[in-house]
Formats: C-alpha cells, sequence, structure tokens
C-alpha cells in the first residue's frame, strides 16, 4: 500500500476514515495530541495539524497519545473491561452467564457492552458466550463424555434446550457425534 498523499490523509481525518488508521498518524499541535485518522473528536483547525508517518515521530515532535481514540494502543484499541470480559467467559464455560453479571463486572450499562461486542466479535455478549459453552460441550462428548452429562457440565438445564442450540451451532444434534467416534 502507498503512502497516502497530503490531500488523502486531510480527506481521511475530514471523514473520519477507519481504513487509514494506522497508516498515518494525527498530530494536533494546538493541543498536544495525536489521533487516528478515525478519531470522533471534534476537527481540529487545518494549521495546527501535522501529519505522522509513525507513532514514534508523533511522541518525538511531543505529543500524546489521545484518549478518545486510544491511538497510542493502536491496534489494540479495545477497553481493557472487555479484555477482562473475554477472559472471564473463556474461564467459565461450564456456567450460564447473565446481563447483570456483565453489568457488575464492567461497569457499564448492557447496551455500551452489547455494541462492543457487536461491534468487535460481531455478536453478542451472551452469544459469544453460548458459543464458547457448546464448543466446549462438543470437545467433552467428543473426548467419550455422553452428551446430557455434557449439557448439564456446560450449563444447560434442558437436555431439549441443549440439543436445539446445539443444532443450530453444528448444524447436527449432539447425538450424531457419537457415530464419528
Amino acid at each position: 500500500m502507498s503512502e497516502p498523499n497530503y490531500k488523502e490523509m486531510v480527506d481521511a481525518m475530514s471523514h473520519n476514515d477507519a481504513s487509514y488508521d494506522g497508516r498515518f498518524y494525527v498530530g494536533v499541535i494546538s493541543t498536544g495530541i495525536y489521533c487516528l485518522p478515525s478519531c470522533k473528536a471534534k476537527l481540529p483547525k487545518i494549521e495546527n495539524v501535522v501529519f505522522f508517518a509513525t507513532r514514534e515521530e508523533a511522541i518525538s515532535a511531543g505529543l500524546r497519545g489521545c484518549k478518545r481514540c486510544k491511538s497510542e494502543q493502536y491496534p489494540d484499541v479495545l477497553p481493557t473491561w472487555l479484555h477482562e470480559v473475554l477472559k472471564f467467559m473463556r474461564e467459565n464455560r461450564t456456567e450460564k452467564l447473565n446481563e447483570m453479571k456483565l453489568i457488575q463486572m464492567t461497569g457499564h450499562d448492557i447496551s455500551t457492552v452489547r455494541r462492543y461486542f457487536k461491534t468487535h466479535l460481531d455478536t453478542t455478549p451472551l452469544g459469544f458466550h453460548r458459543r464458547l459453552r457448546l464448543n466446549h460441550a462438543r470437545d467433552l462428548i467428543e473426548s467419550g463424555r455422553d452428551y446430557l452429562s455434557a449439557a448439564y457440565d456446560c450449563g444447560y438445564e434442558s437436555a431439549s434446550g441443549f440439543r436445539d442450540a446445539f443444532a443450530k451451532q453444528f448444524g447436527r444434534p449432539p447425538g450424531r457425534l457419537y457415530a464419528n467416534r
């Protein structure tokens, strides 16, 4: 990919174009901050803007990262709480999770939690956790467990609910995995 020219950088900054994130950084001399081109902060006056090819150049110029777009953390711009929730979900595949627990863990309202999951993982938080639980149940069945034990071990309270969720996720009921052993 070629280096963007001045006009492209101004256009990308003006339109909050995330496809340019990491290709250059927007330094705002009047505030002492550098941003990603996609930053949603108020558009600075063009006479206060300096473009940098790398984050290191912006830092060398005495600028600090933007707290809004998290330019200093790019490409990992996810909030800390999201990493903690994902870790919790991966470590707790044997119990059902509810939205109240997510609110307590994150300190954010459920719409914020859902929005981050939808944007970055293309699913809901409960859908993501359900997929983890079903994958764990499949692993248990494939290692020799009967599917009812696997269902209860993964937090399902009814065999029919588990069978339906399993078939929807994997395209076949859990009993068919026995044929593959």
